[in-house]
């Protein structure tokens, strides 16, 4: 797992979130400390979407407040939130089917380039290098996806898996510092299950800070250094894997889905 410091990438503090008269998610605090892999986890209904709506700016709180190491980010819009270094990867495959793997990333870089249209026109040389630096930069997130094979493969022609993981390279395309992984694993056959396992390790590695929303208990409980557990809106434990699988109120809320077995 990754290497952790005492820096709050990201924190919470009171969040609260009604709509339509009822309170999705109720005075909730926790912080994800940089560098860690964080999962925030609970029941179907438990206001973990709401949450991740809440930090990543598709929706303003009711009450409360998120710090983005340390600036307050509280119903700052998405795509300003996006460049104060905070990435949220959604659960949907959001790819470029029409384009190669190749183009997907060289895409989602060109937003990060900054040529304009009058350099582009007449190929400056700061156009031209700056070409070649995306380029080479599309080579390594292939190379780190394990996609390099498939540069040339039109996005809708990969496997379910492999669209996944080349989604997620959109979103480290956009340079996190704090990446947020919508249940990562939805969807996902066993063995692609793993090989998503070893892409978040490695994210985190990386130095990024990882907060994700998963069902899948074995891996949650594989590669997370840290779990928030929410029930009905509101947080009911933190702490270590080991410590959460032994959590009776956790036990409780999940009754039956699995979260007993997680450690087998």
């Amino acid at each position: 797992m990754s290497e952790t410091n005492d820096i709050a990438a990201l924190e919470l503090a009171g969040v609260t979130m009604r709509i339509s008269g009822l309170t999705a998610v109720d005075q909730v605090d926790f912080s994800v400390k940089a560098g860690q892999i964080v999962s925030l986890i609970g029941p179907n209904g438990a206001g973990k979407t709401t949450t991740f709506n809440v930090i990543s700016g598709y929706m303003r709180p009711t009450a409360g407040r998120v710090t983005l190491f340390g600036q307050d980010i509280t119903g700052m819009a998405a795509e300003e939130i996006a460049q104060r270094g905070l990435v949220r990867s959604f659960q949907r495959t959001s790819v470029f089917s029409g384009c190669t793997v190749r183009e997907n990333l060289l895409t989602a870089l060109h937003l990060q380039g900054r040529s304009g249209v009058i350099q582009a026109l007449l190929r400056t040389p700061a156009f031209q290098r700056e070409e070649a630096a995306l380029l080479a930069r599309a080579d390594e997130l292939m190379a780190f996806l394990g996609l390099t094979a498939r540069a040339e493969e039109n996005a809708a022609n990969l496997p379910y898996g492999e669209q996944r993981l080349l989604g997620v390279g959109l979103a480290l395309a956009a340079k996190p510092r704090v990446l947020l992984l919508d249940e990562p694993a939805a969807g996902l056959n066993p063995s692609e299950t793993e090989v998503f396992k070893d892409m978040v390790r490695r994210i985190g590695h990386s130095g990024v800070t990882v907060l994700l929303v998963e069902h899948d208990m074995h891996m949650v409980m594989s590669i997370s250094d840290h779990i928030v557990v929410l029930n009905y809106g509101r947080l009911i434990a933190t702490g270590k894997p080991q410590e959460i699988q032994h959590n009776p109120e956790v036990i409780r809320a999940y009754l039956g889905s699995g979260i007993q077995h997680a450690q087998t």
